[in-house]
């Protein structure tokens, strides 16, 4: 009998490899009663294992994968789709989206799909526009804007094209051309919340009124967004209502317990007003998050200098300036102490 020099995935103990003409090169095999699985994955690799060759039926488990957040699994089924049916553009968008979806994206395969995509489908503008986005991601302005302005009117992509491009232009340092697309968004569609969102920002060191209008607007369209509500906390903090701020930190952090600048500010707040035992605790919280936090440990010093214990404030000082030395803030509370 001839060898069968297929490569198998295995994802567990009851996985099986077969040697068979019709099965795929690198295709995922999983055997009907692997409960290991899920029922729906059970299902689709039933009708998979009757007709090894259906590229719709791995496309379909590849999306059932990628729902279940198994984007390894998802991109092996959409590559074999994409593998039998090379003609299919939808194949290797997916299959892009699943390099790109875990933490440890594949930037470079997932660019390469959607090539493949785009060279198929030329008018494919879901993969034009994950394309500059990648793009952008990766400081190609220039070809980013080219593939922008190739949708900026397409029904479904002209917002999310202009909002790219605002981006885009912020990141170049041209400030006046990004807020005019904003600008231009917010007449075209004055609910976006991204939209309004992007206007607060512009005006927030300009015009702090009309910036906390911006943002007013943006929490009705939107009132458990995370960052519109620290923005608005971050407004009301510089006009000087403290503890709406403070209540405004809370609800953020509720919403998102990762928002380091949400405690960092509500440290700042505690400190302010003596209550150093809650600013440390809340810096604490900061660098439990991000150890590299510089002025969490410069604030936390100052509370310890502020209780008395010169030692600990001196041991927070120093690891601020260790990572950055040019803190001059950490360095004069250092030499404060001697």
């Amino acid at each position: 009998m001839r060898k069968c020099g297929l490569i198998i995935l295995l994802t567990s103990a009851l996985s099986i490899t077969f040697c068979t003409q019709k099965l795929p090169e690198g295709a995922l095999v999983i055997q009907d009663n692997d409960t290991t699985y899920p029922q729906d994955i059970l299902d689709i690799s039933k009708k998979i294992n009757q007709n090894p060759t259906d590229a719709e039926k791995y496309y379909l488990r590849g999306n059932a994968f990628y729902y279940l957040d198994d984007f390894e699994n998802a991109s092996v089924d959409f590559k074999t789709a994409s593998f039998l049916l090379p003609s299919n553009a939808l194949y290797f968008y997916r299959l892009a989206e699943s390099y790109l979806a875990p933490d440890s994206a594949n930037y470079l395969e997932a660019m390469e799909a959607l090539e493949k995509a785009i060279k198929l489908k030329a008018d494919y503008s879901e993969a034009i526009f994950l394309v500059a986005k990648l793009q952008l991601a990766r400081q190609q302005y220039g070809k980013a804007e080219i593939n922008l302005k190739k949708i900026l009117d397409n029904d479904g992509f002209d917002e999310k094209s202009r909002l790219l491009l605002s981006v885009l232009y912020k990141e170049q340092k041209d400030s006046m051309k990004s807020e005019n697309i904003i600008d231009d968004l917010l007449r075209i569609n004055p609910e976006n919340f991204d939209a309004n969102m992007q206007k607060a920002l512009f005006l927030i060191d300009k015009d702090s009124l009309l910036a906390e209008q911006f943002i007013d607007k943006a929490l009705i369209l939107d009132e458990y967004s995370d960052e519109a509500l620290y923005t608005k906390a971050l407004l009301l903090q510089r006009k000087g209502s403290y503890e709406d701020a403070l209540n405004l930190y809370k609800r953020v952090q509720k919403i998102n317990p990762q928002h380091i600048l949400s405690y960092y500010n509500s440290a700042v707040l505690h400190a302010m007003f003596e209550n150093y035992q809650s600013g440390i605790d809340l810096c604490n919280q900061v660098l439990k998050l991000s150890e590299q936090f510089e002025n969490a440990y410069t604030l936390r010093g100052f509370c310890y200098q502020e209780l008395g214990d010169n030692k600990t404030a001196e041991q927070n000082y120093s690891a601020a300036l260790e990572i950055n030395p040019n803190s001059e803030l950490a360095q004069r509370y250092l030499n404060s102490l001697r």
